[in-house]
């Protein structure tokens, strides 16, 4: 039957014989399914929806130096045969159809490799989302999106800087037009004495710096010098999606973060005095549960319960001052993590006994979120482990919702490029100019970095523009040196290891260039402007753009090449009939 098959090829279809295209995609297909039944198998314990890096098992565990192993061992094999017979070194008459289908099933030979990471994610994600139905997803996200705020968590905010909308109880102590006046003033006298602007004024006007330096006039009771973690933080109520989660919109968090102080600090503790006498500075506690602003989990299937009906919901139920109602919301929580087996403790008291009162629900305390180890005594503390739940039902919304086969596809595509033209190029053109031609790829990589540190060391502020200036200068000598060994018929060796640098470059020169681009027009953009550049990055409107734009390119390049290629094919048609040197 073999026999009879390799006949029929070799009669009917001589490519598809030399290319022993039904084996190797035979192989590539069955490696890619073992790849997915591997991944399904891989998911077989409740704790591993705990790991954030769940579905990077086939990198992070190693998994990937078998397969890797395994498929070398079968490309060796095919090449061996495929190499074999080469009609176009042989002068064969060969069209340039032939050639690029040729060039077309070697890509996809190579495609069909490099996507086994891929198979085995999509059979981790396939058995992570049938691991509970969509319906039980969503009650449980409701769940955690009502009970988070009782968590008390060190990382969450607590300040009125962080909630997005009105608490009667604290807004009807301090008004709006309070707070701008004494906002102009503290502007005013901040601006005498420093060369810097003061924060512009932000919205809602209780997210102002003013607005709890007034409310703590209020609450003299509330003085403490007994410091407790919150983090200052700020989620709008609009915020983008993104690949690995929902994060706040660009330009509002920027806009927080003007006003936020550095890095973690505390919330709802503002500064009222320190003196020169070495005592102790003075905080006013104003962590209030009323503040907390985040959604946790978005639902998908209505768009009703979104972050500002979660706000809203818990501003109700802790006006209601409905005890019995809160415990058995967090007895819902409690089982969660029953089910899923993570780790909590509240053995010193009950969790509904560390949560604060009506009518202010000022907090006096937050919980662990690991057991504390090196507690007294052996006598651990009570904690709650908030983040492990959230990561396992991230893993879940991630396996749910945010699953293709197109992910990460663009890398597969040009990781399958790089290795075809690897392949190509030495079917079209000789050993000897294929070899000259990759050892001085090497060595011009040398000479190309140590020449733009030379020169990036005179020119330090233009040192990004050197390396991309000193690529493209590459690249025209290629094209001119090649142009003109076509055109003369001279110079065959060096033509040929021209021609093939020019198409190995011509791979990624298009992402260059407007990666070039957009370094350029962030220079002249960011000249004069206060602020950090990594900041101005992330909220200009036309790097915005341009990051999307290259985004988008990146999938579409490979496709652009593969066209750009049928052309090229004619460039060793041309190579292939110069006189030999």
């Amino acid at each position: 039957m073999f026999k009879k098959i390799n006949q029929t090829l070799i009669t009917k279809y001589p490519l598809i014989w030399n290319l022993k295209l039904i084996w190797i995609l035979f192989a590539a297909i069955s490696l890619n399914l073992i790849a997915f039944i591997n991944g399904f198998l891989y998911f077989n314990q409740k704790s591993q929806l705990q790991e954030s890096q769940l579905f990077r098992g086939f990198l992070d565990q190693g998994i990937i130096i078998y397969y890797v192993l395994v498929a070398i061992i079968i490309l060796i094999i095919w090449l061996y045969f495929y190499i074999k017979n080469n009609r176009f070194k042989s002068f064969f008459p060969t069209s340039r159809n032939y050639l690029f289908k040729e060039f077309l099933a070697v890509f996809l030979i190579f495609f069909l490799f490099s996507y086994l990471p891929n198979s085995f994610k999509s059979g981790v994600k396939l058995r992570v989302a049938n691991y509970i139905s969509n319906d039980q997803f969503e009650k449980d996200i409701d769940i955690i999106n009502r009970a988070q705020p009782f968590t008390l968590q060190y990382n969450f905010g607590y300040s009125n800087y962080s909630r997005n909308l009105p608490v009667p109880v604290f807004d009807s102590l301090v008004s709006e037009k309070e707070t701008k006046t004494l906002y102009f003033q503290n502007k005013k006298e901040y601006e005498k004495m420093n060369k810097r602007s003061y924060n512009p004024f932000l919205t809602p006007y209780f997210r102002n710096d003013e607005f709890e330096q007034l409310l703590k006039n209020h609450f003299d009771d509330r003085k403490s010098y007994q410091l407790i973690s919150f983090s200052t933080s700020y989620v709008p109520l609009n915020r983008v999606k993104k690949t690995d989660g929902y994060l706040p919109d660009i330009q509002e968090a920027m806009l927080a973060e003007q006003s936020a102080t550095d890095n973690v600090t505390m919330a709802a503790e503002s500064i009222v005095s320190s003196n020169n006498n070495d005592e102790p500075e003075v905080y006013y506690n104003l962590s209030s549960l009323y503040n907390y602003s985040d959604l946790a989990f978005q639902n998908v299937k209505d768009s009703t319960l979104n972050h500002k009906y979660y706000d809203e919901q818990l501003i109700a139920l802790l006006q209601k001052n409905d005890r019995k109602a809160i415990e058995s919301l967090l007895n819902n929580y409690t089982d969660l993590l029953n089910n899923n087996e993570i780790g909590y403790q509240f053995k010193h008291k009950k969790w509904i006994d560390y949560l604060p009162h009506y009518p202010y629900y000022f907090i006096d305390t937050n919980l662990n979120y690991l057991e504390d180890k090196q507690a007294p005594n052996n006598k651990l503390k009570d904690y709650i482990n908030q983040s492990s739940l959230n990561q396992v039902y991230t893993n879940i919304y991630e396996a749910k919702y945010e699953s293709s086969w197109l992910e990460g596809i663009q890398y597969c595509l040009m990781l399958a490029l790089s290795f075809t033209m690897l392949i190509i190029t030495f079917r079209f053109s000789s050993f000897k100019v294929w070899l000259i031609a990759l050892v001085g790829a090497g060595i011009l990589m040398i000479l190309g970095s140590a020449l733009g540190m030379g020169i990036g060391s005179i020119f330090y502020e233009q040192s990004n523009f050197i390396s991309y200036s000193i690529l493209f200068l590459f690249y025209i000598a290629f094209i001119v040196l090649m142009s003109y060994g076509l055109r003369t018929k001279k110079y065959k060796v060096l033509t040929g290891v021209c021609l093939n640098w020019f198409v190995a470059t011509n791979i990624f020169i298009g992402i260059v260039l407007i990666s070039f681009y957009t370094e350029i027009r962030n220079e002249m953009l960011y000249n004069g402007q206060d602020g950090d550049l990594y900041d101005f990055r992330n909220t200009n409107a036309e790097l915005q753009m341009l990051q999307k734009m290259a985004e988008i390119f990146f999938y579409v390049n490979p496709f652009l090449y593969i066209i750009s290629f049928y052309f090229i094919i004619n460039l060793y048609k041309k190579w292939q009939a110069m006189p030999e040197e």
